[in-house]
């Protein structure tokens, strides 16, 4: 019983760190495309525009915080729902 503790453990770890490689790889991505594009934009104002909300950098860093966050809940909530599911199935039998 105990390796299934440390078992559902470290998938619950992995999960939370693949999240948050995916969240620091976005965000660094976004954040380094809105500082070329303000650049762009300061040196060259007529000519480029200036990021605007809905700039693809913006909505990737709205992912990142919103959006990543809530998937991770989710799959935390999926697994110890099954793993519940799980142990309902094998303590009736």
């Amino acid at each position: 019983m105990k390796r299934l503790r440390s078992k559902a453990a470290r998938a619950f770890v992995l999960w939370t760190l693949l999240i948050l490689v995916v969240a620091i790889l976005l965000s660094v991505q976004a954040t380094g495309s809105l500082i070329v594009a303000g650049q762009d934009c300061f040196f060259n104002y007529p000519a480029v525009p200036c990021p605007s909300p809905t700039d693809p950098a913006f909505v990737r860093l709205t992912f990142v915080f919103f959006g990543l966050p809530l998937i991770w809940l989710l799959g935390i909530g999926v697994a110890t729902a099954a793993r519940a599911f799980r142990r309902r199935g094998r303590g009736s039998q």
